[in-house]
């Protein structure tokens, strides 16, 4: 994680981590789970399996307005953690997802960070922590219903 640690979210999902962990590991899969809200688009710049350093064109709602982004896997490590970091025209950030065994089950934390964000990015999050929060949490869930429905 190269910025300073945001907040997170999280979810408990009965599926062993290994699925969760692969299945969020494909990152060109993200829109079949992200938010209504969002809107997002999401693909390879490469075909190919999930692997440090590839790179995806994605393009979701955020603001009301589209906003395209480059994001690129910046850390996997099976089962336990996948990072990737965006950057777009307001700048830049990362999301991280750990997959941690608990009573049979797997939690899956999703944490955001900031590495280049405009000087107002703090105040804008409490602005908008509402739907930020509706957002993952929506996110999340999706992830919750596709894996428990056998998505692979």
């Amino acid at each position: 994680m190269r910025g300073r640690p945001g907040p997170s979210w999280k979810v408990v999902v009965n599926v062993p981590r290994e699925k969760a962990y692969a299945y969020v590991a494909d990152v060109g899969r993200h829109a079949e789970w992200g938010s209504q809200a969002d809107g997002m688009t999401i693909t390879a710049d490469q075909p190919g399996e999930a692997a440090v350093g590839k790179t995806y064109a994605a393009d979701g709602t955020l603001l009301g307005k589209r906003n395209p982004s480059k994001v690129t896997i910046t850390e996997l490590d099976p089962p336990n953690r996948v990072e990737f970091e965006y950057e777009d025209s307001r700048g830049s950030g990362g999301h991280v997802f750990t997959f941690t065994p608990q009573d049979g089950e797997t939690l899956i934390t999703r944490q955001i960070y900031g590495i280049k964000q405009p000087f107002f990015g703090p105040l804008l999050f409490m602005i908008f922590k509402r739907k930020i929060d509706a957002n993952y949490n929506g996110a999340l869930s999706n992830l919750k219903t596709k894996l428990e429905s056998g998505a692979s």
